[in-house]
């Protein structure tokens, strides 16, 4: 490090640098059914609506009103397929240009989050 005095190396040594990736924890099943999460039923036992998340970030990181620096990490493979799926055309080309954009990202790549994330 030419040109820093030993003072700032130091300083820079102890630097910790912490990434903190923001990202879905949708149980798959743990006190509803699959259905009852991404549909949002059965709210007596847990408020959830899983397809509603993603109906709504796939519209907010859309809207041209909003910043453009706006991310979104999914980790439930399961619930994804399930929407995924079930997605018009055009909605998937526009999930493709976000993911292409690295607005829309995925983590973990597992069916679910285990809780030792």
């Amino acid at each position: 490090m030419d040109g820093v005095d030993d003072d700032e190396r130091n300083k820079l040594q102890r630097t910790l640098n912490v990434h903190i990736v923001p990202h879905t924890h949708d149980d798959v099943g743990w006190l509803k059914t699959v259905d009852q999460y991404f549909y949002g039923l059965n709210n007596t036992i847990q408020q959830a609506h899983v397809s509603l998340i993603l109906d709504n970030v796939l519209s907010e990181l859309q809207n041209p009103y909003t910043t453009h620096n706006r991310t979104f990490t999914y980790v439930e493979m399961k619930f994804f397929s399930k929407w995924y799926l079930n997605l018009p055309s055009a909605q998937k080309e526009a999930l493709k240009g976000l993911i292409k954009k690295e607005q829309f990202s995925f983590a973990n790549g597992g069916w679910c989050m285990h809780d030792e994330a």
